[in-house]
């Protein structure tokens, strides 16, 4: 009889210990997923002294909490394509989450700062849309040295600070 009633307490106990820990993760957004775009698709062509690279492989990596990894290789004409990059992530709706997004395209040794095509820290993911004609349009010259540029946000007074050897 005290065993049942020790379980009984002990099963009300955690009950109760439970549901205020569910309601918290509601409230703060751990359990909310939703999609989340990390990169668009990206059209490029790679080019050094002006004559197109072939069966380069380029690597686009993104860093939104977790890493993702994707590559392709230029084709014969110089010319890349990455689709569009999309995820199901409580990321943003997790208060606690810092909801910058780190996107870099390189080829060869990311380290060697001679192989970034591009290098950019976006703070609001659904914001990047505004880089859709740059990132369709992108033409990396290998000859030239990389520069940052600050692209304006609309509407803002902010900027995306972008450090590349493409053409903007």
């Amino acid at each position: 009889m005290i065993n049942s009633k020790l379980s009984g307490v002990t099963l009300t106990l955690i009950l109760f210990l439970l549901f205020p820990i569910q309601g918290c993760a509601d409230m703060f957004g751990f359990f909310n997923k939703q999609d989340v775009t990390l990169s668009l698709q990206i059209k490029g062509r790679l080019l050094k002294n002006g004559e197109p690279l072939a069966s380069v492989k380029i690597t686009r990596e993104l860093i939104y909490g977790d890493t993702y990894i994707d590559e392709v290789v230029s084709d014969s004409n110089g010319d890349f394509y990455f689709e569009n990059k999309t995820i199901r992530s409580s990321n943003p709706s997790n208060m606690f989450f810092n909801s910058s997004l780190l996107q870099s395209i390189y080829i060869g040794n990311k380290q060697d700062e001679d192989s970034i095509l591009w290098y950019a820290t976006i703070q609001f993911t659904q914001e990047q849309a505004l880089l859709s004609d740059i990132l369709n349009n992108f033409e990396c010259e290998l000859g030239e040295e990389a520069i940052t540029y600050d692209i304006p946000i609309k509407n803002s007074g902010q900027f995306y600070s972008v450090y590349t050897r493409c053409k903007l």
